[in-house]
Formats: structure tokens, C-alpha cells, sequence
């Protein structure tokens, strides 16, 4: 199953030179390989291992998560907006699961 990611821009058009807001909620449960399950037998680890953030093909974000991080987890940050373009993020899990969303940022 693919993995499911969500990406916002903050505000939603910004204007041409303006700080824009990228948030990224990648839907995971990021499972640390720590936790018993009922039966007490270790539940491995799957968590997601690398976030990739394009525009227009250039890399512009890369993070690197480890067991620690929650479930579902939320990654930000500011970027001008000096062009319209296409922002792309990948990302991959431990179990070899991938996840891809591409997003268009528009200037108001």
C-alpha cells in the first residue's frame, strides 16, 4: 500500500518574492520496532526513513526521520516564492514502501 502524503502551502497564492509556508503530513505509523503487541512478541520496525522535497526537479528539503518520530508526522518550512512552479515530495519507509505527491504552487 502506498503511503498517503498531504502537502499546504501557507498562504495558498503568495505573492511573487513572499515567504510561503510548506507544510508536509506524510500518514504513517511510524512504528519504532520497540512496542510489544498483545502477546508480547516484538512488533519490527517500520518507520519512514527519508523525506525528499523537490521544485521543478530541484532538491530543495531532505529529512531524514528515525524510530522517535509520531505517527503521522507533520514536517514545515519557509521557502520564497519566487516562481510558480511544481513542488514534489517522495518519501520511503524500512519495508520499501514509497509515497510520491506533487503539488502546484500558484502566485497570486
Amino acid at each position: 500500500m502506498p503511503i498517503n502524503i498531504l502537502v499546504r502551502f501557507n498562504p495558498a497564492k503568495p505573492k511573487a518574492g513572499e515567504d510561503v509556508r510548506v507544510q508536509i503530513v506524510v500518514q504513517h505509523p511510524m512504528e519504532p520496532g520497540t512496542r510489544r503487541d498483545a502477546s508480547g512478541k516484538l512488533i519490527p520496525a517500520d518507520h519512514i526513513n527519508e523525506v525528499n522535497v523537490t521544485m521543478d526537479g530541484q532538491l530543495i528539503a531532505q529529512v531524514k526521520p528515525g524510530p522517535g518520530t509520531s505517527a503521522n508526522p507533520l514536517f514545515a518550512f519557509k521557502m520564497k516564492a519566487s516562481k510558480a512552479g511544481q513542488l514534489k515530495v517522495t518519501c520511503k519507509d524500512l519495508n520499501g514502501q514509497t509515497g510520491e505527491k506533487t503539488a502546484d504552487l500558484t502566485l497570486a
